[in-house]
């Protein structure tokens, strides 16, 4: 029998290329099992087998591998992948927490004329001013996959500025601007609800106002009004559009015009009607808040129509605040005010 002129590896799993003679003469061999022909020395012009060749050489499967990776990677930032995967989407149209309606520095778009009293305070008696908040809350990122409707969970970003105007002078002076800016975390399981936040606070002394009484407030000692803290509130949802709320406010950083802690409690009574028709309801709200600095309760009580039109709702709302003053840089001045105006939803 004549010796095979290859020779095979012991490592191999396959026939090694290695020839036994360098000889030229070459012949063409036919097979009588697979009836294929094969050289019979030289280099064979493909050292692998079929299998092996396909094998090595790039499948349509490893050319899709960096297309894989990258949806991988990607796909969890993309809006629609959050439906039904139990991943994060950003900007979703989903308000876990609505803002309070009653408490006076929560962030909306609200404007009121107002009959103020603050007794130990710059202008005397009675005033005619005006408040006017301006800002909102934005949902910016969302962790449950919206599979359930009654259940919502976001990460968003909320900046409100809230002034208050002199309105009998020609110049309507600006006494007091408030400016808040939060990260807040809202959820939603059912009818209860929760909301907490980092955020900063401020409190600016209106130019107006500074100019008019700069004596006594060089003498009271004028300086920065600012505190950072945690905020955080749980509510529960009750039938026919009621809620009730506890919560308060720890700050790690502030000054002597701020207060260190505050608790707040309160409820609402806000029947939406669902849909998107025109229509009207009444509502009420009450906002109660104790703070450190001032050691005593504030009130703030809310009532009016609430309104939709085309789509958009607004509130026609009396308003009275009884206890410290809601303005920043006054917080431990007693002040009583009753006040009409609107708020609008965004």
């Amino acid at each position: 029998m004549r010796a095979s002129p290859w020779r095979t590896s012991r490592n191999s799993a396959w026939p090694h290329a290695r020839p036994v003679s360098s000889s030229r003469n070459c012949s063409l061999r036919t097979s009588p099992i697979t009836n294929s022909t094969s050289h019979a020395c030289g280099q064979p012009k493909n050292l692998l087998p079929n299998s092996r060749r396909r094998f090595l050489a790039p499948s349509n499967s490893a050319r899709a591998v960096p297309f894989v990776l990258c949806f991988a990677i990607l796909g969890p930032l993309s809006p629609a992948s959050a439906v039904g995967q139990g991943v994060a989407r950003w900007f979703p149209d989903v308000e876990p927490f609505p803002p309070l309606i009653a408490a006076p520095r929560e962030v909306q778009v609200r404007a009121s004329f107002v009959l103020a009293d603050r007794p130990d305070l710059g202008y005397a008696g009675r005033n005619i001013e005006a408040e006017v908040a301006i800002g909102h809350s934005l949902a910016i990122l969302r962790f449950d996959d919206g599979s359930r409707p009654d259940r919502a969970m976001t990460l968003g970003l909320e900046m409100g500025i809230f002034s208050r105007f002199f309105m009998e002078v020609a110049q309507k002076d600006l006494i007091n601007s408030d400016f808040r800016v939060g990260l807040p975390w809202a959820f939603r399981s059912g009818s209860w609800e929760a909301r907490g936040m980092i955020r900063h606070f401020s409190a600016h002394l209106g130019d107006d106002y500074l100019v008019r009484f700069l004596d006594d407030e060089v003498v009271g000692g004028f300086g920065q009004t600012s505190k950072d803290g945690f905020e955080g509130l749980l509510a529960r949802r009750l039938g026919g559009g009621g809620r009730l709320y506890v919560g308060g406010e720890y700050n790690f950083h502030t000054n002597e015009n701020m207060s260190r802690a505050a608790f707040r409690f309160g409820g609402e009574w806000d029947p939406v009607d669902p849909g998107e028709d025109n229509g009207g309801w009444p509502f009420f709200a009450g906002d109660f808040e104790y703070a450190s600095l001032s050691e005593q309760l504030a009130a703030t009580l809310v009532g009016g129509m609430g309104l939709r039109v085309n789509g958009q709702q607004f509130r026609l709302e009396a308003r009275a605040r009884l206890g410290f003053t809601p303005m920043g840089h006054f917080r431990g001045t007693d002040e009583t005010f009753y006040g009409l105006g609107f708020s609008l939803d965004l």
